[in-house]
Order: structure tokens, then C-alpha cells, then sequence
């Protein structure tokens, strides 16, 4: 790996990028699992199947806008798709909806949400970013690991650990995380970013890897420290994508840590 092997990232994206990528997202989602069995199983514990992840990526969306639109918390139970309704048209309807409600606020205004300081823009981010999760998640109804799904380059693809980081982790630390056994360094090998987890969960992010010689380190693709970053890859299963430097109990603890539940 050399520095002219890792692209510099630019900017990280602006609110209106993530509208347009869940527009993008979620037309790729609608007509994959369009032509997939709704039956057919995915590698989801959650939502075991592409129907299943359909209804609830669906209902996100859904109980999402209706957050955008009042301001306040909202039940997303009243967001579950009718037993009557066919899944792809009501999953197109609720997914176009959710992004015309951000494109047309101050991605500023503040309203509710799961963590402290929701805004308009915490909003576009998280579906953005999880319409992106959940399309690789279908994709593994014919594909064992298939890569990230692309939208917004390599500003996009390092956007959805840092968030992973800012929202989830913190929640999970103020929970109570157990620490790591050592520090852990997830490199990318395409993109000049690099994350340092202590053992304490403090992390790093810079465009260099931190050099520490007690971490273990993790290098793949952007794509690739993506999905580790978000349980989505297994390292030691991937030689081919992956290198491992250090303790493999280290990167077993991070990959087994509950902080996204």
C-alpha cells in the first residue's frame, strides 16, 4: 500500500447528497428485489428474507418522513405495510416520499430523534445510509459477500463508518460498552482514511493509518472496512480482501461487540 495507491477524500457530502442517494438507493433496491423470490433468504437475522427486508427497509422510510413532516416522535408501528398492499409499489411510494420531505427543509431545523440534536440532516444521512446497508443485505440472496452498493464515491462510503461511529458506538459507550481487548486500526487501502478504535472506543479518524504498535489492523478497501465496520464481512473468512495484522481475538471482539443492535 502506497499513498498513491489512496485516493484523497474530498468533502464530506452536503445534506442534498444524501436525498439524491436514497432516491438512487432505493430505485436499485426497489427493482432487485423485484426480480427476486420474496421467500428467498438473505444473510439478515433480523429480517431473514428479501420480503421481510423489503417491509421493514419500507417502514424506516416511512415512519422516517412522517418524523420529517411533524417535527415530533412518531410510532412506527403506524408505518407497517398493509397486509392488502403490494410490497414493491408501497416500498417506491413511501421511499420517494421520504426523500422529497428532506429536499424540501432546512437540513438545519431541528426535530425529534433516537439521539440527541435530531435535525433534518441526521435524518437524510441515516436513510441514506441505510438504504445502502440494506440493498447489499438483498444482494445476498444471490451472492455470498457481494461489495458495498456505490453511491456518492469514496466520500459516501467513508461517511457511513463515521456515522456508524457518531451515532451508534456513542450510544452503545453510553450504554456501557465493554472495552476492547487492544486498539484496533480499520485502513483503507483505496482511500487515504483510516479509523483508530481504542480499547476504550475513543476513535481516530485520519488519513493515515496512527502507526500504534499495539493495535491490530485491519486493511481492505473502503467498500470492504465499510461492511466489517457495520458486521457485514468477516476478515478472516475474506483473505482475498482482506489483510490482518496482530490479533484476530482483538478483531473478533470488535466484529462481536453490540453496537448496532
Amino acid at each position: 500500500m502506497t499513498a498513491a495507491t489512496r485516493r484523497p477524500l474530498g468533502p464530506a457530502p452536503e445534506p442534498l447528497a444524501f436525498a439524491a442517494a436514497i432516491r438512487s438507493l432505493s430505485d436499485r433496491f426497489a427493482a432487485d428485489a423485484a426480480a427476486l423470490d420474496p421467500e428467498a433468504p438473505i444473510a439478515s437475522a433480523a429480517w431473514p428474507t428479501v420480503g421481510g427486508m423489503i417491509d421493514h427497509l419500507g417502514q424506516i422510510q416511512r415512519w422516517s418522513a412522517a418524523v420529517l413532516r411533524t417535527g415530533g416522535a412518531v410510532d412506527r408501528a403506524d408505518h407497517v405495510r398493509p397486509s392488502g398492499r403490494e410490497r414493491i409499489s408501497w416500498f417506491v411510494e413511501g421511499s420517494s416520499a421520504l426523500a422529497s420531505e428532506i429536499e424540501a427543509r432546512d437540513a438545519a431545523a431541528e426535530c425529534w430523534s433516537f439521539v440527541p440534536g435530531g435535525t433534518v440532516g441526521f435524518w437524510a444521512r441515516r436513510q441514506a445510509h441505510e438504504a445502502r446497508k440494506h440493498l447489499w443485505d438483498i444482494g445476498t440472496a444471490t451472492t455470498e459477500v457481494p461489495g458495498l452498493p456505490e453511491a456518492g464515491g469514496l466520500e459516501m462510503a467513508a461517511d457511513i463508518v463515521d456515522e456508524l461511529y457518531a451515532v451508534f458506538l456513542a450510544r452503545a459507550v453510553r450504554g456501557g460498552l465493554a472495552p476492547l481487548p487492544a486498539p484496533l486500526e480499520l485502513v483503507a487501502s483505496d482511500a487515504a482514511v483510516s479509523w483508530h478504535v481504542s480499547a476504550d472506543w475513543t476513535i481516530i479518524r485520519s488519513a493515515d493509518p496512527a502507526g500504534d504498535p499495539a493495535a491490530t489492523v485491519v486493511t481492505g478497501s473502503l467498500g470492504d472496512i465499510a461492511l466489517f465496520a457495520w458486521d457485514r464481512a468477516v476478515p478472516e473468512d475474506l483473505p482475498d480482501r482482506f489483510s490482518i495484522t496482530g490479533s484476530l481475538a482483538t478483531v473478533a471482539a470488535y466484529r462481536d461487540a453490540p453496537v448496532h443492535p
